[in-house]
């Protein structure tokens, strides 16, 4: 209660725009799985950082001030996590949701990883440049990946999740997030972005049983993810953003589905969250006309809240400042008036109102359950539950933002 806030009628957005000049003001195939689902991961629609993702280029942000941070995918290479060549941010891990695997797992010789690091570890007078630096990357990152290995492995759930709770598949994708949380101290990690997502959600025939068997299970997964990272002591320190390419339609087709369209309701939650509040502008007319400057086809509905607007907070808080690091991170985001983009003051408590985490132990009963389920359950996201966004203060320097979506990252520091 308190902790979580719904976004109303929020998309993918260049700029405001309504069902006059929408189609020329929007630079993608809008109601398309791919292109909507690559541009909300980038947040440029108009290429200024091309090839880059909104979590990528907040890493770049912060490492360049100096603030270690790591990004991790629980679900193959991600744009999203992607940051400007040369930029000097981290490259992305990709792990399964069961954790990393060794290197090299079946080799077909003796020692082979000692004959492969003895082999890139011959400096000759005629060495060439690219050789070294290619020979130099993969040492330390065999190096990276056994550490990082070995700390995911002795990592150990603390609440009362058990064996046959992980066969929740995106339950497993947030406690391996929780499992890297971790690993921090090892990695020297102050700020960390982990992406999962959970797929699915894209009901063209039979929506309300298959939409209620889904929120049923994403919502038990993240109760249990809530109650680990209560038990890990860092509730407080976390932030979750939930977000799809884009909503669906609110007239049913003759399969008893909805199809693509475009605005849909979010959710924000996290321990630092003021919550209880939904935020942005919910619609009052849902039906298409001349007077109506939002609404297109079959409840179809032009978003009112771009995506800048909760991410514009969230990056603040973990720790990018107004100005030129934020159009970096989120180059759109000046094209929105002030008033509808929520910085940190207005997304999260005041410092003194942020409750410290009680102390939770392993038993069953003692850790609080998460009292969510109605609202991930007024969701109107397309077919795959998007960004979840979870951002952790460990230590008053260290946060986590996490993003769940069919494809989802986490932060944390």
């Amino acid at each position: 209660a308190g902790e979580l806030t719904f976004i109303a009628n929020a998309g993918l957005l260049s700029r405001p725009v309504d069902t006059s000049n929408y189609r020329k003001e929007m630079p993608t195939q809008l109601f398309a799985h791919n292109a909507m689902t690559k541009e909300t991961k980038s947040e440029d629609l108009f290429d200024l950082f091309g090839g880059t993702g909104v979590g990528g280029r907040l890493a770049d942000v912060l490492t360049a001030k100096g603030v270690p941070t790591n990004t991790f995918s629980i679900d193959g290479q991600q744009v999203l996590l992607t940051g400007v060549q040369g930029g000097g941010g981290p490259s992305p891990v990709v792990l399964s949701r069961d954790g990393l695997p060794a290197f090299n797992q079946y080799p077909e010789l003796p020692h082979m990883n000692q004959v492969i690091l003895n082999l890139n570890n011959v400096t000759s007078p005629d060495s060439g440049f690219f050789a070294e630096t290619w020979s130099h990357g993969l040492a330390d990152s065999l190096s990276k990946q056994a550490i990082l290995k070995d700390a995911i492995d002795a990592a150990t759930i603390k609440s009362n999740v058990t064996a046959e709770d992980l066969n929740n598949k995106f339950l497993r994708e947030l406690i391996m997030c929780t499992r890297i949380m971790q690993t921090r101290e090892t990695r020297g990690s102050k700020r960390d972005i982990c992406y999962v997502s959970e797929g699915g959600f894209d009901m063209h025939s039979n929506v309300l049983e298959a939409l209620m068997n889904k929120f049923t299970s994403v919502n038990f997964a993240l109760g249990k993810f809530v109650q680990e990272v209560k038990a890990l002591g860092l509730w407080t320190n976390v932030t979750v953003v939930q977000f799809s390419e884009f909503g669906r339609t609110l007239d049913p087709n003759s399969g008893d589905g909805v199809d693509h369209a475009w605005g849909g309701n979010h959710f924000v939650f996290g321990g630092s969250i003021d919550g209880g509040k939904v935020r942005g502008l919910y619609p009052h007319d849902f039906v298409q006309s001349s007077t109506n400057p939002i609404a297109l086809s079959r409840g179809r509905l032009i978003p009112t809240t771009p995506w800048d607007a909760s991410l514009a907070g969230v990056a603040e808080w973990f720790g990018a400042d107004k100005g030129s690091e934020m159009e970096k991170v989120l180059p759109m985001h000046s094209n929105f008036d002030s008033s509808v983009i929520f910085d940190e003051a207005e997304l999260y408590k005041s410092e003194g109102t942020v409750e410290a985490p009680a102390s939770i132990t392993s038993d069953a009963g003692q850790v609080p359950e998460l009292t969510v389920s109605a609202d991930v359950s007024v969701q109107n996201d397309e077919g795959e539950l998007s960004h979840l966004e979870v951002a952790s203060d460990v230590d008053n320097d260290s946060k986590l933002l996490g993003i769940a979506t069919k494809e989802a990252s986490s932060l944390f520091h």
